[in-house]
């Protein structure tokens, strides 16, 4: 017996029975929850950068998936007459777009989510772009940080001082030699998506 009508599944709008997920608000609280798991990895001490690198991973799918499960409840809402385009939105097609222009580092989030997923190099809205596992100290050690000669000698010095050196996400477009800290980008990114949601009234505390 086929359980699809016109190729609907008749769960179709029940993605909690997989997920436990019932709403944007729900699936914010999933990326924050994986923005503290990040947070965790880079205070720790001493610091797993292989944590750090797996943490911002999930971190920058479960924001896409944010997107993703936002822009559907927009358009069922929108569509019923309960809810409006915001100012810059002409149509639903364009939330993607809105969303790149509204949340710092949007595209290259969705560029590292895109990668992780596909297993190939994805930057389509972040050219060129690079999320590489970068060391930092606090100031008064890093001019003996910058003289290290070679990455050998880099590990070395950063196991030396693990007990406050601390590895991060370093996101940088090539050629440009400037590069923001994950730390940054990404709680920058969490707290935008969070005014989004209290725009749409899609908070539930």
């Amino acid at each position: 017996m086929n359980r699809r009508a016109n190729g609907i599944h008749p769960w179709a709008n029940h993605p909690e029975l997989l997920t436990s997920i019932r709403s944007p608000w729900d699936k914010f609280r999933k990326a924050d929850w994986n923005f503290g798991r990040y947070e965790d990895a880079i205070l720790a001490r001493p610091c797993d950068a292989e944590a750090v690198v797996y943490t911002a991973l999930d971190f920058c799918v479960a924001i896409v998936a944010l997107r993703d499960w936002t822009k559907k409840t927009l358009t069922r809402d929108v569509r019923s007459g309960a809810k409006t385009l915001p100012t810059g939105m002409a149509a639903i097609d364009d939330f993607v777009r809105w969303v790149e222009r509204r949340v710092p580092w949007q595209s290259a989030i969705e560029a590292i989510a895109n990668t992780i997923k596909h297993a190939d190099y994805r930057d389509k809205g972040w050219e060129k772009g690079t999320a590489m596992v970068a060391s930092f100290v606090p100031g008064p050690l890093q001019a003996r940080k910058d003289a290290c000669a070679d990455g050998l000698e880099l590990f070395g010095f950063m196991h030396e001082h693990s007990d406050v050196a601390w590895w991060d996400i370093a996101l940088r477009q090539v050629p440009s030699p400037d590069a923001e800290p994950g730390y940054v980008a990404f709680g920058d990114a969490l707290d935008e998506w969070r005014a989004i949601l209290d725009q749409f009234g899609y908070i539930v505390e």
